[in-house]
């Protein structure tokens, strides 16, 4: 009885602790977002930046589209309403965001998966754990990664919308577009309804894993991402992860072979978070390591924004805990379904006749 109370009180607490650090890193997401608008649109060297052309890359599926001029500061303003509106659409989907906080308090750890804004954090900093291990362990044996190279008379703003702008182009062409079009042909052919599909192929083009569970088939919601995810969508995730670090290697601004793992790691979450919370998942996760993180980046905070600097470090410090709780859970998880010992019920034993010693002669 002491020890189910002690480990009730713990698991409460250890949610408590959890929705604690997810929210503080919410908000930040939030005051980031609205930071990098005042980077672009109100310093000097922004308003400079932003007036000026660049060619700017459509990706309509995966390396087919078209390039055209276009200001910088036009350019962020569209992905930057477009990071808005995923922020939207993660605080409300599946379960809203406060709905989900509430239940995980009140139920520890219930529901943290109903809601994308709640695992966010999580996922984040589990991904970025990942990449950054994979990385050092890489130059460890001398294995480069490189870095991107811009222009040298590009000043911090230029850099900024840049990397700002790709993760809404990118995702779109090698996430949305392929694995959408898959999930719809899905979706479509295994569905019984026929009068529904037109509304079905734009809500699966949105939302996969809602529109994979309003017909009936196995989904994520309601079976977990093992049995949730399709074979075929398994094949997708994998071969659009691959596709994806390959195209860093051939574009040809200073990555080096070592970034094909990172990036595969990264896409190969991107797409997971597409199938199972829909089209906002992927965006803000690429979003994380393209806006989010530049502003952890020491010149930029010490040029800009010297005073941050002690929240940044509570932040990192949050970033850390979370991804080694996160990458804990999925190994003792994983190590406790491994060996779990698998009863059959009374059902499935089955029955034989009775037999006896004693049998009587022939």
């Amino acid at each position: 009885m002491k020890a189910g109370v002690l480990n009730s009180s713990g698991r409460g607490l250890l949610s408590a602790l959890f929705v604690l650090a997810a929210f503080v890193t919410v908000a930040s997401f939030l005051y980031v977002l609205l930071i990098g608008y005042g980077f672009v649109f109100f310093t000097p060297e922004g308003v400079v930046v932003s007036n000026k052309l660049f060619p700017a890359y459509v990706f309509l599926f995966l390396w087919v589209g078209f390039a055209f001029l276009a200001q910088r500061g036009t350019a962020f303003l569209f992905v930057w309403v477009v990071y808005v509106l995923c922020f939207v659409a993660a605080w409300k989907w599946r379960e809203s965001f406060h709905k989900a906080i509430r239940g995980s308090i009140s139920n520890p750890f219930h529901g943290i998966f109903n809601n994308f804004l709640l695992i966010f954090p999580l996922v984040s900093s589990m991904v970025l754990m990942a990449v950054t291990a994979i990385i050092n362990l890489q130059q460890s044996v001398g294995i480069p990664t490189g870095e991107p190279q811009f222009p040298e008379n590009l000043p911090l703003q230029g850099i900024f919308v840049e990397l700002a702008y790709a993760p809404v182009v990118e995702e779109l062409g090698f996430r949305l577009v392929p694995l959408g079009l898959y999930a719809v042909l899905y979706v479509l052919l295994a569905g019984k309804t026929v009068a529904r599909k037109g509304r079905l192929l734009i809500t699966t083009a949105f939302h996969p894993d809602g529109a994979k569970r309003s017909v009936g088939l196995p989904n994520v919601a309601e079976h977990g991402i093992w049995r949730g995810i399709s074979v075929g969508e398994w094949a997708m995730v994998v071969a659009t992860s691959a596709l994806f670090a390959y195209a860093h290697i051939i574009s040809d601004i200073g990555w080096q072979v070592g970034k094909i793992t990172s990036v595969f790691v990264q896409a190969f979450f991107f797409a997971v978070t597409y199938l199972a919370y829909g089209f906002e998942a992927p965006i803000l996760l690429h979003w994380y390591f393209n806006y989010y993180l530049f502003f952890f980046d020491p010149d930029v905070v010490s040029r800009f924004f010297p005073t941050a600097d002690p929240v940044l470090s509570v932040l990192q410090l949050i970033i850390m805990a979370l991804g080694i709780f996160g990458w804990l859970a999925f190994t003792v998880i994983g190590l406790r379904r491994l060996f779990r010992k698998r009863t059959l019920p009374p059902s499935a034993v089955p029955i034989y006749p009775a037999t006896s010693t004693s049998q009587s002669p022939e």
